[in-house]
Order: C-alpha cells, then structure tokens, then sequence
C-alpha cells in the first residue's frame, strides 16, 4: 500500500466551492477588503468614468483593493499586481476572480493620485478612535529613496562648461548663420536636453576628451546654444547636475553614494508608531521640513501632538523660530555652528553662548563685562538673511584676550548675530533640561524601525514613478500599508470599528 498522496485531477463535486472559502477568517485580506468596503470614495474624491457604451468600467472600489493588497503584500509593479489577481488566491479572492490588466491598474493611480492621500488619512483617523494615537509624542524624520533614473542620464554643469569651452574655441572665425528652435523637435521633450547622441554621459564625456571633428559648423552652433540654455537653467535652479529621465530629482547623498533620489518624510507617533504624516519633497537635506512635517500631522490628525523630536538634519534658525512662532514643542540639537561657538582650542568660558545680548544698546557683554560693538552687516548668498558682526575694540587691555580670541589675525573677539539667534538660545535651554535629554533619546526607537521596515522589510529602495506628485502618491500608498499593518493587528485580536 502507498503512503505518498498525488494529485487527484479527476475529483468532481457535488456542488461548486464557493470563492467565500478560500481564505480563512482572520486573513489580512478579508481586512483590506472591510476597510476598503468603509470607505466613502465618492467622500474622498474618486470619481466613476461615465460611459454610454462599451464594456462597463472596472470600480474604484475593486482597484483600490487591488493597490492597497499589492502595497500591504509588497507588490509594487501594476504587472505584477496583474499577475497577482489571477495567481495569488487571497488576491483572487479580493477581486472576486476579476483580473485587470496592468495598464487599467495603472490608469486608476494615474487618476487618482491626487486623491490617495485621503486613503492615508482614514487610517490615521481610524487609528485615533481605537485610541492607537496618543498625541503625546511624535517623531519626525526623512529618507532618501532612488529616482527611476539613470545617473548617467543627466547634465552636469562641470561637463557642460568643458564641452561649450571646445565648442567656442573649435568656431573660432567661423560664421553661421542663425538656426531655427530645433529645442522641441524631438518628442516634445523639454528645452534643457540635449541631442540624442549627447544624451548618454559616457557619450558627452567622449565628445569632450575626443574632440568635436564629426560635428558641422551649424551642428556646432546649435549644440552652443543649447549648452548656454541648459547651463542658465541649471544656474536659475541654483543646481550643478539634472537628471534628464527625471528632472524633478534631486542628486542627494546617501549612505553609500550619490545619485538622484527624492526625499521622503514621515512623522510617526510614539505610542503604537503610527505614521500620522506623511510627504515628499525634493529638497536635499531636510533644514526646512520641521515645520512642514508638524503642519502634515497636525493637518492629517485634526490635532497637535504635544512634542515633537528631530535629529540635528532638521536644525536651522528658521525653522526652531517659526516652530516656537505656532507654539510647536520641538526638541531637536542645535548645529554647533551656530548654537555653541566654541572654536578648537578657545576656553568654553568665552563661548558665544557666554556672551549676553543687550537689545537697548545693541552691543553684546563678555563675562569681563566689556562690550563687543556693532561692526557690520552681511547678505551672503548661500543664506536668505542677514548677519550682523559685533566685535570688541578693548581687547588690546583685556587680561583675558588670550582664552577669549585665539585666531591668528587678531583683532579681537567677534560674534555674529541673526534674526534667529534668541530662538536658538531658547531652544539650547530647552534642549539642556535632564528631563528633555532624556525623551529624545526616544526618538530613534520611534521613526527608525518604521523607516528599517519599508526599506529593509518590505525593500522599498526605489521609486517606480517620476515626478514628485507621482512618487508623493506612491509615498502614501507606501505609509497607508504600514499603518493598515499596525490596524490589522487590532483587527484580527479584538476587532475593530472601520466604520
């Protein structure tokens, strides 16, 4: 007698199984299917296709589930969620045995994307009647993630100046006349491209080493007057380099390299980790997100939490002002640069922070208790304020010139000064406090492990979409997933209200 069991190809039954039986109770995507089943779409901005003939749309409400299983299961190709609807049961099951193909899925994100955030929303909301948010405290913190782009796919100002400089010295004499715009003749791509055959760095970098002997006299001109377009508008953005697949990235530093990446933000909450905003910019560090990021969650939550903790990347003058200007607790380390000016080798009894601040005079007092002037005022053009320097003219007397100015110059002590600097000092005192030294040693048990989820976790490296509203909308899609994780949990061992 064998013991193997086979496959019986030749069963028959009675009655037909039913779908409803093919995932069991408790399953996650019996949950995704109830939450997408409470939700209002028409409330939260979808709108149906209306047409007279032809085959009838698919819903809303099918290819929302569709994207929410794909973003809670890690599937985030549209061909991949094709393939999934008819080989993934639970999906299967979802779907009701629909399949759509990849470029309906597809039309539905592009669509909708605008209105994927409210979806983000109700699973904060939802979270915050089952008492899951506790508005206490908050963490806020952001992440580079690779654009759909090549870095050999770009414009880099240094190449550019290189190639225009041979460019100017092979026409020498020669005179051409004007050529017609050919900067949207192909494609209708955008003015800062370049022809075809540049486009590739290793072929741009050939035409500068190899020289430009191929090219004629008006293919000479033409490509001068493109390279002078593209390196005003890369001076206009205040940018050495252009990604030519998507310009709307940014080249950005991460752990182990620099290439062109958008910047995702998230504030989560402390109790249940809850992510309660959610953004993405494409600015390349995060000195002016602070605020932003507190307006999110305040805005998601319809409500403030009562303290919020970043690392020193969110640091700046500015933002540590209008913070206190909302009335927003923040507790993040001031930028030594600014907040503490304590130079190598200087005693830390002369610090800035030392230095006492007189409004009335507008002089500033040493701890000898001699004044340091008004001097002058700078506008340099890597900040968007001005800098005042006062200085000390009693220094030459001063027996403690040496622990007070040790710079090689002489010429005595000098501290400058910013709008911002009163809400620096504030926010040093604040930072110093024990008790506040000791909740923002929470901070990284709060964000981070969600940020090690999506990356590591669930290997969302890089974005599949260009554009920032494109991967904004796919950022949500991507938080909606760890917060429907978090509900699902609730779900499956208490149960939980979704309507």
């Amino acid at each position: 007698m064998k013991n193997e069991i086979y496959a019986d190809y030749s069963k028959r039954y009675l009655f037909p199984p039913s779908v409803e039986d093919w995932v069991p109770d408790g399953h996650p995507v019996r949950f995704i299917r109830e939450f997408v089943d409470s939700l209002d779409l028409f409330d939260l901005g979808f709108r149906e296709r209306k047409i007279v003939e032809g085959r009838p749309n698919y819903s809303n409400n099918l290819l929302l589930k569709i994207w929410i299983y794909g973003y809670f299961e890690k599937i985030y190709s549209t061909r991949q969620l094709e393939k999934a609807c008819i080989d993934r049961v639970p999906l299967v099951w979802l779907t009701g045995r629909i399949s759509p193909d990849h470029n309906t899925i597809w039309r539905f994100f592009k669509k909708n994307k605008g209105k994927i955030k409210n979806v983000f929303k109700k699973t904060v909301h939802i979270a915050i009647k089952t008492d899951m948010v506790g508005f206490a405290l908050q963490a806020v913190d952001g992440t580079k993630i690779y654009a759909s782009a090549s870095i050999n796919k770009a414009m880099h100002k240094d190449d550019l100046q290189k190639l225009l400089k041979k460019i100017e010295i092979s026409m020498v004499n020669e005179v051409v006349k004007d050529i017609n715009d050919t900067e949207r003749r192909e494609s209708g791509l955008p003015s800062l491209f370049l022809p075809n055959k540049l486009r590739d760095k290793n072929a741009l970098t050939k035409a500068i080493t190899e020289g430009l002997d191929k090219y004629s006299k008006e293919e000479k001109q033409e490509l001068k007057e493109r390279i002078q377009s593209n390196i005003q508008e890369l001076d206009e953005k205040k940018k050495k380099s252009l990604s030519i697949i998507d310009p709307e990235s940014r080249m950005m530093k991460t752990k182990s390299c620099r290439d062109y990446c958008y910047n995702a933000q998230a504030v989560v909450d402390s109790k249940n980790q809850i992510i309660v905003g959610s953004k993405v910019t494409n600015d390349e560090d995060d000195r002016h997100q602070l605020t932003k990021m507190i307006n999110e969650s305040k805005k998601t939550c319809n409500k403030q939490t009562e303290t919020t903790l970043a690392d020193g990347g969110y640091f700046s003058g500015s933002e540590v002002k209008k913070a206190e200007e909302k009335g927003y607790s923040v507790i993040t380390p001031v930028d030594g640069k600014v907040g503490k000016s304590t130079k190598k080798g200087q005693d830390p009894e002369f610090a800035k922070e030392k230095f006492t601040y007189d409004p009335k005079e507008d002089v500033f007092i040493c701890p000898m208790g001699k004044k340091l002037k008004y001097m002058s005022t700078s506008n340099p053009k890597s900040r968007n304020y001005s800098i005042m320097r006062y200085g000390c003219k009693d220094y030459k007397d001063c027996e403690c010139k040496d622990r007070c100015y040790t710079s090689k110059g002489g010429g005595g002590k000098k501290i400058d000064r910013t709008q911002y600097d009163d809400a620096i000092y504030r926010q040093n005192k604040k930072n110093s406090l024990d008790e506040n030294k000791e909740i923002f040693k929470k901070r990284k048990g709060i964000v981070e492990p969600v940020f090690g989820w999506i990356k590591h976790n669930n290997g969302f490296n890089r974005w599949l979409y260009r554009g920032l509203k494109n991967v904004d909308a796919q950022w949500n899609l991507v938080c909606t997933g760890i917060n429907l994780h978090k509900l699902f949990k609730v779900w499956k061992e208490k149960g939980l209200d979704l309507g």
